[in-house]
């Protein structure tokens, strides 16, 4: 993933919100933020708690493809990751799609055969299944993740049942979502965290848990523990 693609995307915490500063809104890497600013840690700015009221619908969207697909089919027996993109956004989606190209090898094997990850569209009008492929397959989409689209009323509904939808598409900030529909259980990730941190995240919901980290990925100095690790761990 370019770097500069990345601080730019730390640079601003929604899309086509100048100059105000949110969670997750460092420069890559830390250093100072602006004249006058501190020096932050992207990273620590990255913040992930249980989500409740999280519903997965039984509602039919299409995929990159033009296939018919229902987002409670995709979940069974998964762990889904959950984004919200629209192809035009000129800020923080490309960056947030680019991190979920990297977590695709984060992932490995696991990905389709235990995981999936969804990036929806916010912009249904605009985001045909023709964009939306051409827009994948510039992060190089593997088989276990798809781009959604449809009618904007399915789309709307799927938006609320995950707590997605932003009344202003531009205005919209960083979520990302993991979880299992089938145990209600989910996690919400807010800004943009480091391919290496959702792994983390994800693998909580895999057999074995937090357990279930790779060897030698260890928790980067001062990041918090995951919200499902924490849960198991007291702290």
């Amino acid at each position: 993933m370019n770097v500069l693609l990345l601080a730019g995307a730390l640079a601003a915490a929604s899309c086509g919100r100048g100059g105000e500063r949110r969670d997750g809104e460092a420069r890559a890497g830390g250093g100072p933020a602006g004249p006058g600013l501190p020096a932050v840690d992207a990273a620590a700015l990255v913040r992930s708690a249980p989500a409740r009221g999280v519903v997965v619908p039984d509602e039919e969207l299409v995929d990159q493809d033009g296939a018919p697909v229902r987002l409670r089919e995709l979940s069974k027996g998964r762990v889904l990751v959950v984004n919200f993109i629209f192809t035009a956004c000129t800020t923080i989606c490309s960056p947030m799609t680019a991190i979920f190209g990297r977590l695709q090898a984060e992932l490995g094997d696991a990905l389709e055969r235990d995981v999936r990850l969804v990036s929806i569209s916010l912009d249904p009008a605009m985001d045909t299944p023709e964009r939306l492929k051409a827009y994948a397959d510039r992060f190089g989409r593997r088989p276990g993740w798809v781009f959604l689209t449809g009618s904007r009323e399915r789309v709307n509904r799927v938006l609320d049942a995950l707590g997605g939808r932003a009344p202003i598409k531009e205005r919209h900030t960083p979520i990302t979502l993991i979880g299992r529909e089938a145990e209600g259980r989910w996690t919400r990730v807010d800004g943009i965290a480091p391919p290496r941190r959702l792994a983390e995240e994800v693998r909580a919901f895999l057999p074995g848990g937090a357990a279930a980290r790779g060897a030698g990925e260890p928790r980067g100095a001062g990041e918090p523990r995951s919200a499902a690790a924490r849960s198991a761990g007291g702290g």
